[in-house]
């Protein structure tokens, strides 16, 4: 099938007529008088390539009431999104190859993204017994991680870090000290006093950081770390970087770059997440540190949750905010319409840079190349609800926010997986 674009801005520079034909880019030109299969006239949005979630949860197997594989797919494309890492902290765990083989052929039944699995780093999670990487590796994994928690065993931890540095596999790693972070609910501070709610500190997230970079670094094994919330640890990753740069990478997520727990006043459990919305001041310095590099890439950390969950007491209440629906409008709303990054940042941080972080090639805007595209409107407004939504879990903090940036389309190899022009 061709596919014609028509006045698309690529990378919010050169507007150009895009022709897609056999899963690639064709032809760019200033015009382009070619008959095509669809036409899409575009008037100006901009043209990235698709985006590289390097962190979600897809809540498969084991949960269908808050995620299956396809609504978690149709969440995905419909924010951009054809590449995603889903997390191991199912039911049952993936811990095993059967598992991994599992999500891959089904994202292809599915025909909507490719899923990229991460294992655990131990059996069933459960900080004993550590997984059979090598067959992971073997049957499709690109990562193992214990999301959701850390391995508490440091001894346990130095083995993960060499299995997995033999086997070449990438180590993601949720830095929590959970003897300190235990009951905590939100950041530690004057406002979790102010509303009688138990704080997280600072040093559960550093002391975690701290440890793990302290064990990758000694056995000289690859390790990534999961959705910083705090400038200390920009500060302190940003060290070990110095010293160990092709070692280290780490990310953040929208939520810690625009929200903070101010917005926990009145209980809202949609700003109920771990790590928990820390201060102004580590908002401020996260985004610093996407802009300069020192934060490698932007992941949504995605994790849906039933309405029944959420709606509970804040302190029962499930971690968790869904958010590869609203990550690239919300991206350009709140940064890029304000001059605060250039789409060139976006297609940094949310494309090439996960993409090379997992050992891929970036996408390039360049005629030959694969056609793995978003299409994004940054004038047009869309107010987030709940049924605008095509995941199962409704838990965004954006909800009744009108975000002014929308996507419009977006293609994998060649093909529209999601419109709305």
């Amino acid at each position: 099938m061709r596919v014609l674009l028509r006045g698309v801005d690529i990378l919010g520079e050169n507007r150009a007529d895009v022709l897609l034909e056999k899963g690639c880019i064709v032809r760019i030109a200033p015009s382009l008088s070619i008959s095509a299969d669809k036409v899409y006239d575009l008037d100006g949005a901009v043209l990235l390539p698709s985006l590289c979630d390097i962190h979600t949860h897809s809540r498969q197997p084991g949960s269908d009431e808050s995620e299956t594989l396809e609504s978690f797919s149709k969440a995905a494309v419909h924010g951009g999104v054809t590449m995603a890492c889903t997390m191991p902290n199912t039911n049952p765990v993936v811990d095993n190859p059967a598992i991994v083989s599992y999500l891959i052929r089904e994202a292809k039944r599915i025909g909507l993204i490719d899923i990229y699995p991460v294992a655990s780093i131990t059996m069933g999670q459960e900080g004993k017994i550590l997984t059979e990487m090598a067959q992971l590796k073997q049957s499709g994994a690109v990562a193992v991680s214990e999301d959701g928690k850390s391995v508490e065993s440091a001894r346990l931890m130095r083995y993960a870090f060499e299995y997995a540095k033999t086997v070449g596999l990438l180590v993601m790693v949720h830095c929590e000290d959970p003897s300190l972070s235990e009951g905590g609910v939100m950041n530690e501070g004057d406002v979790s006093l102010r509303l009688g709610l138990r704080g997280i500190p600072e040093i559960s997230e550093t002391i975690g950081i701290l440890r793990d970079l302290e064990i990758a670094t000694y056995v000289g094994a690859r390790v990534h770390i999961c959705h910083i919330s705090l400038g200390r640890s920009v500060k302190i990753i940003s060290r070990y970087k110095r010293f160990y740069p092709h070692l280290i990478t780490c990310e953040t997520a929208p939520h810690y770059l625009i929200f903070t727990e101010e917005d926990v006043e009145g209980y809202p459990t949609n700003f109920k997440m771990n790590p928990p919305l820390r201060r102004e001041q580590d908002r401020k310095t996260l985004l610093r540190a996407i802009k300069s590099g020192k934060i490698d890439c932007i992941a949504t950390d995605h994790a849906p949750h039933p309405d029944w969950e959420k709606e509970l007491e804040f302190e029962l209440s499930p971690f968790g905010v869904v958010g590869l629906e609203t990550w690239l409008s919300a991206v350009v709303h709140y940064f890029v319409n304000s001059g605060q990054l250039t789409w060139r940042d976006v297609k940094r941080l949310c494309c090439d840079r996960p993409r090379e972080i997992l050992g891929l090639s970036p996408i390039d805007l360049t005629e030959g190349n694969i056609a793995d595209l978003v299409v994004i409107d940054p004038k047009r407004e869309w107010r987030v609800e709940a049924k605008s939504l095509f995941s199962r879990g409704k838990n965004s903090p954006f909800l009744g926010k009108v975000l002014k940036g929308k996507v419009l389309l977006t293609i994998k190899s060649g093909k529209v997986v999601f419109e709305d022009v």
